[in-house]
């Protein structure tokens, strides 16, 4: 175990400063900065992936396999840090849907009976659905009466 955990470090440290280690790394905190940028200039919203800012993405805007970020030279530091910011970008990316969501219900217009035109239309359709649903019963006691007729014939 011992000897293993020794191999680790030891491949971490043959890792770093390696030149596509460095600019893997490079291109990540690049892809994060755009990232943030896109986003102040989006209103607090991703504009991409649905909304959504995942490992995948990062690692897509970033030109970087996520398979990378598996490799003992990044698994337990750059892995560890793409996912802490991934979860800080998600966390202000649903303050600002919340937000969004609260603004636009405040904004939305209260549909009550201070209109009243839209409050008669609501009352007449009341009214026909009341009349249908009675139509509906009556046409359900017919046909059992139908079919018990068929069934006594």
């Amino acid at each position: 175990m011992n000897d293993s955990v020794n191999q680790n470090q030891a491949e971490t440290e043959a890792g770093r400063g390696h030149p596509r280690t460095e600019a893997a790394l490079q291109r990540l905190r690049q892809a994060m900065a755009q990232i943030e940028a896109e986003i102040l200039s989006h209103g607090g919203h991703y504009p991409y992936n649905h909304g959504r800012m995942t490992q995948s993405e990062l690692c897509r805007r970033a030109d970087v396999k996520k398979a990378t970020l598996q490799n003992p030279v990044h698994k337990d530091t750059t892995r560890v840090e793409v996912i802490e910011w991934c979860d800080a970008i998600n966390a202000r990316l649903a303050q600002a849907r919340d937000l969004a969501r609260l603004e636009a219900s405040s904004v939305a217009p209260q549909e009550d009976a201070s209109h009243p035109a839209l409050q008669q239309e609501l009352d007449e359709l009341r009214r026909r659905l009341e009349a249908a649903l009675r139509h509906n019963a009556e046409l359900e006691q017919e046909n059992a009466a139908l079919r018990a007729r068929l069934g006594a014939g």
